[in-house]
């Protein structure tokens, strides 16, 4: 009877030391064939004005993920399943950080993503920072966001910097002869702040005359005295920073007014390279342009993408969820890389990245490659313009679906 007691005992002493090893190595999931699930966490608006646009990008993250699931997960990990894991910042810094909190510690996310809002990026990124774990850009622009030197940030897309140079220098190659002044009209967040400052720094670079810098709250209800101003000024380009819902805003008052411009040019702008808001908008928003990111015309893959989303979700995807997408895929394939779900591994496996363009929907000539801030030295933008009530890429010509047309 001892001697069974012994061996019992020695049994569970074993069982317990292989519990505990499992508990401690159960953070950084090693190719060791087991499959199991990895989550990743997504942070963007989900209710309030921007729940739209948030939603989008969580739409496409989705189908990001159901491709990888579907072509056999994370092979490196034993074929091991990705799942998104989504907080609602509601547009909010403050919330966005405690999101990040909870997904980080109480759902045991590997990584984040986020976060539409330039001021959410910065809160949900410091709380991966803490957390040793990668953040990847889904949507924000705001250069300072790359230099507060954490060694877990990455970003894709182009910063409020190139905004606001790549906008004039292109303006300066499209704009006709009879385009003498322009006028800035921006929310005045961190985004639209800072890329109507950059949009100032390099405005000798478009040949216009800048009247006047104008701010307005994204959460504003009316823009009655900003539009005054604007028909006091009679610019003829005019230049706008915002999201959807307060861009809406600003061309409905700006119709009720029945004013006019030459040309109308979004920079990083939520609302112009939309659809619903050509649909929204009809004909009086014929013709604007939009310097922004956008889903490459030419790739059999963007074609796909943007089939996929028709059928799942029952409209147009929209350009920032095109960066959404490719967040994950971005993260998917350092996974592949790391072999690892292990912060440090995951971070390392980022840095020396090569993402090929020939697996990338949006409009950018190069691979992915991230350079010691986190940015991405092959980060390009493209000229959306409306035409015929749909979004059509008119430069750079090696992206071109469509010449540019100019109001009478």
């Amino acid at each position: 009877m001892r001697k069974k007691l012994k061996r019992m005992t020695a049994l569970a002493i074993v069982s317990s030391m292989i519990l505990c090893c499992a508990t401690a190595c159960g953070s950084d999931a090693s190719a060791s064939g087991q499959t199991e699930e990895i989550k990743i966490g997504s942070i963007h608006p989900l209710t309030g004005s921007m729940a739209y646009e948030g939603q989008a990008l969580v739409n496409a993250q989705q189908i990001a993920i159901d491709e990888i699931n579907e072509s056999g997960g994370i092979k490196s990990l034993g074929g091991a399943k990705l799942v998104l894991v989504t907080g609602d910042s509601q547009g909010a810094p403050d919330v966005g950080a405690s999101e990040a909190q909870r997904l980080i510690e109480q759902e045991g996310v590997v990584a984040l993503t986020g976060a539409y809002q330039s001021s959410v990026v910065e809160t949900t990124s410091q709380e991966a920072e803490r957390a040793g774990i990668p953040y990847v850009v889904s949507v924000g622009a705001t250069v300072s966001l790359a230099e507060r030197g954490f060694g877990t940030f990455f970003r894709i897309q182009p910063n409020s910097e190139m905004f606001g140079k790549d906008a004039m220098e292109m303006l300066s190659e499209i704009k006709r002869n009879d385009w003498k002044t322009c006028a800035i009209i921006h929310e005045d967040s961190v985004t639209g702040t800072s890329t109507a400052e950059y949009i100032e720094q390099y405005m000798s670079e478009s040949g216009l005359t800048l009247l006047d810098d104008i701010s307005y709250s994204a959460s504003a209800t009316t823009l009655d005295s900003e539009v005054t101003a604007l028909s006091g000024l009679n610019p003829d380009v005019l230049i706008c920073v915002g999201y959807y819902s307060d861009t809406s805003l600003l061309f409905r008052t700006i119709n009720e007014r029945a004013i006019s411009f030459k040309c109308v040019m979004g920079v990083c702008n939520g609302a112009i390279s939309d659809e619903k808001f050509a649909a929204e908008f009809g004909d009086s928003v014929e013709n604007f342009i939009n310097c922004n990111y956008s889903i490459n015309p030419n790739s059999e893959k963007a074609q796909e993408l943007m089939e996929k989303y028709r059928t799942q979700y029952g409209d147009e995807i929209i350009n920032h969820a095109v960066f959404a997408y490719e967040s994950i895929k971005v993260l998917a394939a350092a996974l592949e890389e790391a072999g690892s779900t292990d912060g440090a591994k995951l971070c390392d496996a980022l840095r020396n990245l090569h993402y090929p363009n020939s697996e990338m929907v949006s409009a950018m000539s190069g691979d992915v490659e991230f350079d010691e801030k986190g940015e991405n030295v092959n980060a390009s933008l493209t000229l959306i313009q409306i035409q015929d009530g749909t979004n059509k890429v008119v430069y750079p010509t090696a992206f071109a679906e469509s010449e540019i047309r100019y109001n009478e």
